[in-house]
């Protein structure tokens, strides 16, 4: 009869090497989760979100590989009393649940949302969504908030465990460190690298690198996504259009230009009405193109782009909705375009401005109506025009009836412009 082989001293490499990868991910998941919701660019917040379930994809995908070995390779012997066994393997077992049941839970509320808004794995790679009814939207919300302050409280219990071991000068905490890693540095050296995964997820430079990095493999669509971020991240927090040099040009010069640029105080709105109440939006990503001669308007042109990502209504429930396939859809159509040319006169000082709006991939004709008044190199509109939102496939399914959502969308701008020089 063979003789059973002796447990190994220490776990196998790749159980190693996945305990600690997934550790630092948990870390700054965790970090990354507290602050989702922070007041920041709409345009970020959508970037975070898709940083977060591509990490947590990326967890699931781990703990698998790490629960795959744990029960095909054999693992060292357990040390303790009973009791401190039972503990142990109790503790491991709610550790795979939160690594394999966390980005579940977070994948089936993505696949049940009202609005179903694309995720792009580390911008390249299209998650699909899991086969859910949406009753199953609030249970798995429950179960992911539950999961997620559960992590923190049993990493400390897992920590104090290993110190624990370490005050008994047992060789539990070793045989988790890389060969020739002594406890105490190798103890040392991994609370570092948590506590800086940590700071990262609360600190956010990460996403920045997230952008750049994700860009050379990105989708075209995600490409542009990432690039409305980052002109949303350029721009001072609060100001709404692009900034213009505050130097007012000389007089003579102004007067030979009819070439104008976008200045701060400037803003793009929109009015929808939503079960008989108006919600107001604005967008803080934009920008203008304006050619303008006071004594020939014919001869004006505006070419307007809109970062759709960037609709902020203050209610970031609502925003991201209208990110989504349902909506905007951001993912494949990230910016709307106005161009129109020749401005024709109204009198009075009022103008009408008859282009085209592309939204959505579906160009629509578009009148635009403002008051301008020009004051030397410095000039103000304010205008209003009026498009059907049905007519762009801004909300399908259960949003295509207008009982809820009523069909016409008012669009409000108030322009502050200077003068280019010639």
């Amino acid at each position: 009869m063979s003789e059973i082989p002796a447990p190994p001293a220490r776990y196998h490499s790749a159980a190693i090497a996945l305990h600690w990868l997934v550790a630092l991910l948990l870390a700054y998941q965790f970090a990354l989760g507290l602050r989702l919701e922070d007041k920041v660019a709409p345009a970020q917040m959508f970037l975070n979100y898709q940083q977060h379930k591509s990490v947590g994809i990326a967890i699931l995908v781990l703990s698998l590989a790490r629960l795959a070995l744990r029960l095909t390779r054999s693992r060292p012997a357990e040390v303790g009393s009973g009791l401190e066994k039972l503990a142990a393997t109790w503790a491991h077992r709610a550790f795979y649940a939160i690594m394999i049941l966390g980005p579940l839970s977070g994948w089936a509320i993505v696949s049940t949302a009202k609005v179903k808004l694309p995720t792009l794995l580390f911008g390249a790679i299209p998650l699909p969504h899991l086969p859910l009814g949406i009753g199953a939207h609030e249970p798995a919300e429950l179960a992911h908030a539950v999961l997620g302050w559960v992590l923190p409280a049993l990493v400390l219990l897992h920590v104090a465990a290993v110190f624990w071991h370490l005050r008994q000068r047992d060789p539990v905490p070793g045989r988790m460190f890389p060969a020739g890693l002594k406890a105490g540095p190798g103890i040392g050296a991994g609370l570092t690298s948590l506590a800086i995964a940590t700071w990262l997820g609360l600190a956010g430079p990460i996403p920045n690198l997230w952008a750049q990095a994700t860009v050379p493999t990105a989708t075209p669509a995600a490409a542009d996504i990432v690039a409305a971020v980052e002109t949303e991240a350029a721009a001072p927090a609060d100001t709404e259009a692009p900034q213009a040099a505050d130097t007012a040009l000389p007089t003579e010069e102004a007067a030979l230009s009819c070439d104008w640029s976008v200045a701060s105080g400037s803003r793009l709105g929109f009015t929808a009405s939503y079960a008989g109440e108006p919600i107001n939006g604005s967008f803080r990503d934009w920008t203008a193109q304006i050619k303008f001669c006071e004594d020939e308007p014919a001869a004006g042109s505006i070419n307007a782009s809109v970062g759709l990502a960037s609709a902020d209504t203050a209610d970031s429930s609502r925003d991201e909705n209208l990110k989504g396939t349902q909506f905007f859809d951001i993912a494949s159509f990230p910016r709307a375009r106005f161009t129109a040319k020749g401005f024709k006169s109204l009198g009075g000082g009022r103008y009408a401005a008859d282009g085209t709006l592309s939204l959505r991939g579906r160009n629509r004709p578009v009148r635009l109506t403002f008051a301008l008044k020009v004051n030397g190199d410095k000039a103000t509109a304010q205008g209003s025009a009026r498009i059907n939102r049905l007519a762009f496939g801004v909300g399908t399914d259960e949003w295509a009836a207008t009982d809820q959502i009523a069909d016409a969308v008012a669009i409000n701008f108030t322009i502050a412009a200077r003068r280019k020089a010639p």
